[in-house]
């Protein structure tokens, strides 16, 4: 009877730890969101924008989105500065329109504008891998 007790008690903690686990990203999903944060950030820094940091993404990195939204927030070391930025967050929305096409827009809430800043068309797998001197390995 105890090792019954016992055995259904670690099962039943065997499955609270399994759900609690958290989902995998998915690959398409964390390729998008390389691109997208990437030209976020070339954007920061080319304004010299460098105090703010990715604070919310939507959708999550668990399913593929043609669109997602980041907000970027003032960090907090920079929030003591005596040259605060008007704006404590930044929204941006990234596209992702074809397989090689990314938008990258800049949305305001108060002045409800969007604008877009970047565009992106990567090349076609077949023109990378010939320009490519190396071969990766897939797995």
């Amino acid at each position: 009877m105890k090792i019954m007790k016992r055995s259904t008690a670690i099962l039943s903690i065997s499955f609270l730890l399994m759900a609690c686990q958290p989902q995998a990203n998915n690959a398409l999903a964390q390729k998008q969101n390389f691109i997208c944060k990437s030209l976020i950030e070339g954007f920061l820094k080319t304004q010299q924008l460098g105090q703010y940091q990715l604070q919310h993404l939507q959708p999550t990195l668990h399913q593929t989105s043609a669109q997602r939204l980041y907000q970027y927030h003032v960090s907090s070391d920079h929030e003591m500065r005596i040259h605060m930025p008007q704006q404590q967050n930044l929204n941006f929305q990234c596209s992702q329109t074809s397989a090689q096409h990314f938008e990258l827009k800049l949305l305001n809430h108060e002045q409800q504008e969007i604008q877009t800043l970047l565009s992106l068309d990567l090349l076609p797998q077949k023109t990378m891998d010939n320009l490519t001197a190396f071969a990766l390995k897939t797995q």
